[in-house]
């Protein structure tokens, strides 16, 4: 406790801050706009970012000195801007490059800022003990995304929506895969707890709540995360974890055979949403087109969040003939082919240093239960995108690394 009587009075708001920032932003939602999820999450992220930021300002200005902790990410971080940046300058939409795409506001030059001011004010204000009062938050709030999720299964809102809410269940989130990547981040962190029977409960429902996503994206990404995970922990110290182990994944197998997968029926799997043509089909479609774009615009691309303006001009023939033909396509459905699409090879290249800058800092600060959820969210991501909640995971959880091994 100790730590945290010691911090400086705006070191105790910034922690307060990033504890509300968590605890909030994947349960806000809002009927009264035109998009429910995504908008009202990122306009959360931006307000706080400028509060969080203000407030690190100000506690520079009191104690009359530059409060920045420098770490590996800084220049991955400084290069990723700098490329998004010049592909926002050139973008063939500059407003759409800036503030991102209508529907969704996420991905566009003004968010890539404010998650990595976000992770500079974590790793520099942040000691041990608030970065772990985070952690928690986060984990209380996926409980209860978990918790609503698996009540959606049972049909609590099933008038409310337009989609089949309780065939593949998506909670605040908005969309089933994305709901499924965010609890693939943070599930592997349960693992480590030192409450044995909270630990079980909080992943029974974590992992009920992924199979009711019928997402095979998320559970690729499990399956990956899971074996990172115990991979390292039985390597590290064998009959310590091995009890563990088997407790923890035999639950998952008996679930996993009681509820059910996404893989028992890839037909039924959907087309994207719902109904169609299979999604894999759709993807390798979209995925084509994106490479096409790429190879008109291969170095800086058509510019952040653009996709949607890019993708009609060079979409394949083939796209004509599938289910979804009419659909609008803002996103290429795989992270890496987006980014090498809107922001070229520069765009992709940085990225990858950055997430690999990334990863190298998990494994040196030796937190593999988010190194684990880090990869399980990569492997996620292939097959879709980063969305609010997930992208703040994804910045911020080697800053978790970094704080919590202080």
């Amino acid at each position: 406790m100790l730590e945290w009587f010691n911090m400086h009075k705006f070191q105790k708001i910034i922690a307060g801050l990033f504890g509300i920032l968590f605890f909030l932003t994947p349960l806000i939602l809002w009927p009264y706009t035109s998009e429910v999820f995504e908008f009202n999450k990122i306009i959360f992220v931006y307000l706080m970012t400028t509060v969080i930021t203000t407030s690190w300002v100000i506690r520079c200005i009191t104690e009359n000195k530059i409060i920045f902790r420098r770490t590996l990410l800084d220049w991955p971080l400084i290069i990723y801007l700098v490329t998004s940046l010049l592909s926002t300058v050139f973008s063939i939409d500059i407003h759409t490059s800036i503030f991102g795409y209508y529907s969704r506001f996420n991905g566009g030059l003004l968010s890539i800022v404010c998650y990595s001011l976000l992770y500079w004010a974590f790793v520099s204000n942040m000691n041990r003990k608030s970065a772990l009062f985070t952690v928690h938050c986060s984990l209380f709030t996926a409980t209860l995304v978990s918790l609503y999720g698996i009540l959606q299964h049972f049909g609590i809102d099933k008038n409310i929506w337009v989609q089949d809410v309780q065939n593949r269940i998506f909670s605040t989130l908005g969309q089933p895969n994305w709901l499924a990547a965010y609890l693939v981040a943070l599930l592997p962190i349960i693992y480590n707890l030192k409450f044995k029977i909270y630990n079980y409960t909080v992943a029974i429902l974590f992992f009920v709540t992924l199979l009711f996503t019928k997402s095979r994206s998320g559970l690729l990404g499990f399956i990956v995360a899971d074996v990172v995970f115990w991979s390292i922990l039985l390597f590290r110290n064998f009959k310590q974890n091995l009890k563990s182990f088997f407790i923890f994944n035999i639950l998952f197998l008996i679930l996993f055979l009681a509820v059910g997968n996404p893989f028992q029926n890839s037909a039924a799997a959907p087309a994207l949403e719902t109904g169609g043509t299979e999604s894999g089909s759709i993807r390798k479609i979209v995925w084509k087109g994106a490479i096409d774009i790429w190879k008109n615009y291969p170095i800086l691309g058509t510019g952040p969040e653009t996709f949607a303006y890019a993708y009609y001009k060079y979409r394949p023939v083939e796209h004509n003939l599938v289910s979804e033909w009419d659909f609008i396509y803002n996103k290429a459905h795989n992270e890496y082919l987006n980014l090498l699409a809107t922001t070229g090879i520069l765009g992709l290249v940085s990225y990858l240093f950055l997430t690999g800058a990334s990863l190298i800092t998990l494994i040196k600060n030796a937190k593999f239960e988010f190194l684990a959820g880090y990869v399980g969210l990569l492997i996620s991501i292939f097959f879709g995108f980063s969305v609010v909640p997930t992208q703040l995971l994804l910045f911020l959880f080697p800053a978790f690394a970094i704080t919590l091994n202080d």
